[in-house]
């Protein structure tokens, strides 16, 4: 035997040893998972009935620890047990469980700057923990805004009385510095929550597609000739999802009516040609459905001219129908399909439908704790209008951030708490390309819900 070959069986072993380790901390991972699961009373069928973003075969892998989760599974799976079972361990719980997670990460041989999947769970987990110092941080700094504010206000309030001197005016200008300092680090922070926001979605983007493919999560050894190895590149993302913008001055809803204007314009020319035969056939295959036949029309030639005007009976003059009138609105929840669509029931994604808000129901909503959705805007419209409101089954004490980015730059930024007045928004869009919505809660309970109502755009 080769000194090749005998190394390559000297190996062998060891793989096959360091596989059968990473199949048992998996599946004693999977029985964790499996005792949380049985907390909530579902089966995981009805788990992903719940949690649409998951199939049943998924939750079933995870449970038996052929794969490993994402965070949004753990997340998810955590919040439906402490919501099901008043678990007052429910925040030691949380921590032990993720702690025990990164373990499980690194022992199967994740690393944060590797391309496998358990690379990416890691990468996904680190990026959640950050964004949750990120929104913690930003909480704390509105705070601090908020109050400034309001020391500014009475600062201005005493200035205007008798007898302001320089004390006076040295603390409106130390307040006034500390509010720059503070909307420069809150700009920063939105910017860097923005960026982190950014690498989580391509890090699901590719899990997503892995997670398709059936991949293990595990690491391949380079070399080998038995799969991807360590080191290759991740495999490319899908194509985003489709706009209603491949053509910019045809809006989706009236490309849809061409076809029939087309079918209605050639009805009207064999009307022309053949007196009129054909309309009947045309009115009767497009939703005819009062059951009325079309009057019958007299093709026999006439022997003297005439220039009365033709009779209500003929149907010449009505084959083609009036063009519709030209839109000039559009629902960014009905009409537009946005670039960025997460599952229902997933972090960051909308649920679109009614909620009530400041004991109102309201039935076109995008509602969520914590979400955001962007739409292209090809630079074809002026205006963006909708109303902005906290639901009636937020907790008291919660507060939910609004966000309305145009392109690159934030344009409004606001936050709204439970019993609060409707907000309106109106923004001009003129020369756009993209527009996105985004909703924050501070305090990260899953129960406070803020919604977009109504939002839509205008030409």
């Amino acid at each position: 035997m080769s000194q090749h070959e005998n190394g390559q069986g000297e190996g062998l072993p060891a793989r096959r040893q360091a596989r059968e380790d990473r199949d048992r901390i998996k599946a004693a991972f999977g029985t964790r998972l499996r005792v949380l699961l049985d907390l909530t009373g579902l089966s995981s069928r009805e788990f992903a009935a719940r949690f649409p973003a998951y199939k049943d075969s998924t939750v079933r892998k995870y449970t038996l620890g052929t794969n490993l989760p994402p965070w949004d599974f753990l997340n998810d799976l955590l919040t439906e047990v402490a919501r099901r079972t008043d678990d007052p361990a429910a925040p030691q719980r949380r921590t032990e469980l993720f702690s025990a997670y990164r373990s499980v990460l690194i022992d199967t041989g994740a690393t944060t700057r590797g391309s496998d999947q358990n690379s990416l769970l890691l990468r996904l987990l680190d990026g959640e923990e950050a964004l949750h110092r990120l929104a913690a941080e930003l909480a704390e700094v509105r705070g601090r805004e908020n109050r400034l504010r309001l020391e500014l206000e009475e600062e201005i309030g005493r200035a205007q009385g008798p007898g302001t001197g320089t004390a006076s005016r040295e603390r409106r200008h130390r307040l006034e510095e500390e509010a720059r300092a503070l909307a420069e680090h809150h700009g920063e922070l939105v910017r860097q929550r923005g960026v982190l926001v950014t690498e989580l979605d391509d890090s699901r983007r590719r899990l997503a597609v892995m997670e398709a493919a059936g991949s293990s999560g595990d690491l391949v050894p380079a070399g080998t000739g038995t799969g991807a190895g360590a080191h290759q590149a991740p495999p490319p993302l899908p194509p985003g999802p489709p706009t209603s913008f491949t053509e910019p001055s045809s809006p989706a809803g009236r490309r849809r009516r061409r076809p029939l204007v087309l079918i209605a314009a050639a009805a009207a020319v064999v009307c022309l040609a053949g007196g009129g035969v054909a309309v009947g056939i045309w009115a009767a295959g497009n939703g005819d459905t009062d059951n009325r036949a079309t009057p019958p029309v007299s093709v026999t030639p006439r022997t003297t001219p005439t220039h009365s005007p033709p009779t209500p009976s003929a149907p010449a003059t009505s084959a083609a129908p009036a063009p519709a009138p030209e839109r000039s609105s559009w629902s960014l929840i009905e009409d537009l399909v946005p670039m960025d669509v997460y599952p229902e029931g997933t972090k960051r994604s909308f649920t679109a439908g009614a909620l009530t808000v400041n004991n109102r129901d309201y039935p076109a909503t995008l509602y969520a704790f914590e979400a955001e959705r962007t739409w292209q805007l090809g630079r074809e419209y002026k205006t963006f209008t909708a109303t902005a409101g906290v639901s009636d089954a937020t907790p008291s004490g919660d507060v939910i951030t609004f966000t309305v980015q145009l392109d690159d730059g934030v344009a409004k930024e606001f936050t709204m708490a439970p019993g609060d007045t409707v907000k309106k928004v109106s923004l001009n869009i003129s020369g756009v390309f993209r527009i996105k919505l985004t909703v924050q809660e501070s305090f990260s309970t899953h129960e406070g819900y803020g919604a977009w109502i109504d939002p839509t755009i205008t030409k």
